[in-house]
């Protein structure tokens, strides 16, 4: 098995790390389908499609921290769920890590379309659906009072680990309620204390009892269902046999899997990993020589991470430092910077210079703030602006181009560069605000000064803002009747030469 990749993208807003992590997530986990991807036509829409298909094969996942972020929502913790008689109650549930690393674990997958069996290898209903968290089985009902002709039943995958974990048979969600069963067929002692005297009412034997009964004691043995849990769930035994069915084919190598976590630095990583950040190391995983177990708080069960899991960080450097991720966390990944790429950008726009354009701001800002904070090519390139200029209805030609550019720069690219600057209107002015085209200087700003006498009624040890006097100009205004595009293109041109 190939190692896994422990990978974070960081680099300034705009850069596409977003798009190079979906990349990333298909080479760790197929590398044979991403390099047949790569061989396609149009390469990029091959391996969105592999990528999609991963994905609802539960074999990618993604996530976006947050600073609310916790271990609950990533590993396990308790959650209200409500059951079949709607009484609210509270139950384990795993989080995305935990899912993927059971997914992980299961020797094979159940395809889309796969008709399963029941104990009888009688037809029991098809996967017409599956992701990261589980497959839908449609099934017939099995009552008389169904209108539907099919339902959709949902089987998570988390229930699906657990039991293959205690090694539960699949006939446990089978057991007919009114119907006499064999004890022995579930594991049940004839002299279990929990068993009441034989009812011959109901043809009970002291080796035979109702199923009712019988689901109670296999749901109280399990440690993870209630009665309810196994009543009417057929269709998570059929899952069960299929998932067995393949192991003893041994048709399925491990699985590789992936988890994707965007802004990965914006939630506190010791907090979210908790005592499994050990466990990330490639030595340190199930298998491995140094092989390392934790002990989970609230399953109450020993837990170990696959060496088949991959994980692709993507990290903006605007909202957080680099060192600002925990020392811990930094030495398990492998960091890769996506810079900013003007190449990616067009030469031309509307007869406007955007490349030079970009590059020009980025140096400045690179100048004030440092490269961090530069602006991504995805600011200007061709299919945003062009996605922008349809949604406005604007015409395809100089004018309608150049009211797209005008919207970026007044929506986006001025907006963002005031937050870094901390509202420092003049250094925003400074930096992408002003130009000088031949004697004419240009300015996205104008000057407004508040009236006098607001000025004379102010208490001395009030001071007016730096940036009182500057608002945006309504002749670069795309949406206004003062729209300039003579004067707009005059000033991207002058702007992007240095001038």
């Amino acid at each position: 098995m190939a190692k896994p990749t422990m990978k974070i993208l960081y680099g300034p807003p705009g850069t596409g790390k977003t798009w190079q992590a979906m990349r990333e997530a298909v080479k760790a986990t197929a590398p044979d389908l991403f390099a047949q991807a790569l061989t396609e036509e149009a390469p990029e829409e091959a391996l969105k499609l592999v990528h999609d298909n991963l994905v609802a094969d539960g074999r990618i996942l993604w996530v976006t921290f947050h600073p609310s972020y916790s271990y609950e929502d990533f590993v396990e913790g308790f959650r209200p769920v409500l059951n079949d008689q709607d009484q609210l109650s509270y139950k384990v549930v795993d989080g995305p890590f935990k899912m993927l690393c059971q997914r992980a674990k299961l020797a094979g997958d159940i395809p889309l379309g796969t008709i399963l069996k029941d104990g009888s290898n009688r037809d029991a209903g098809e996967v017409v659906r599956k992701d990261a968290e589980g497959w839908v089985v449609r099934v017939k009902p099995n009552r008389s009072d169904e209108i539907a002709e099919y339902i959709d039943k949902f089987v998570p995958r988390y229930v699906v680990s657990k039991i293959l974990a205690k090694k539960l048979p699949a006939k446990i969600f089978s057991i007919p309620g009114s119907s006499v069963v064999k004890l022995s067929e579930y594991g049940i002692a004839s002299d279990d204390p929990r068993l009441p005297p034989p009812r011959a009412e109901l043809n009970e034997t002291e080796s035979a009892r109702v199923g009712s009964l019988v689901r109670r004691i296999v749901a109280a043995d399990s440690e993870i269902f209630s009665s309810s849990d196994l009543s009417n769930s057929a269709h998570i035994g059929s899952v069960i046999r299929e998932l067995l069915r393949l192991e003893e084919q041994g048709s399925h190598s491990p699985t590789s899997v992936t988890l994707v976590i965007d802004e990965i630095n914006r939630a506190e990583s010791s907090r979210v990993f908790g005592e499994l950040l050990t466990l990330l190391e490639i030595n340190k995983r199930e298998g491995m020589p140094e092989e390392k177990q934790a002990w989970l708080p609230y399953s109450k069960s020993s837990f170990t991470v696959p060496p088949s899991l991959s994980i692709i960080g993507t990290m903006n450097t605007v909202d957080r430092s680099l060192t600002a991720l925990d020392f811990a966390m930094r030495r398990r990944f492998d960091f890769v910077l996506v810079p900013a790429n003007p190449g990616k950008v067009l030469t031309s726009y509307g007869g406007m210079p955007a490349r030079e354009f970009l590059k020009r701001i980025n140096t400045r800002v690179t100048a004030l703030l440092g490269s961090g904070y530069e602006f991504g090519h995805a600011f200007l390139m061709e299919h945003r602006l062009e996605e922008i200029r349809s949604l406005m209805s604007w015409p395809n030609d100089s004018d309608g181009q150049a009211k797209v550019f005008a919207h970026v720069l007044r929506t986006n690219i001025l907006p963002t560069l005031a937050e870094y600057l901390h509202n420092d209107w003049s250094k925003v002015k400074a930096v992408a605000g002003i130009a000088q085209s031949d004697t004419l200087t240009i300015s996205l700003f104008e000057s407004s000064q508040p009236d006098q006498k607001f000025i004379e009624r102010l208490e001395e040890e009030y001071e007016l803002s730096e940036n009182r006097s500057l608002s945006y100009s309504h002749w670069w205004d795309p949406s206004s009747e003062s729209w300039d595009a003579d004067i707009f293109q005059r000033f991207v041109n002058a702007l992007a030469n240095g001038n």
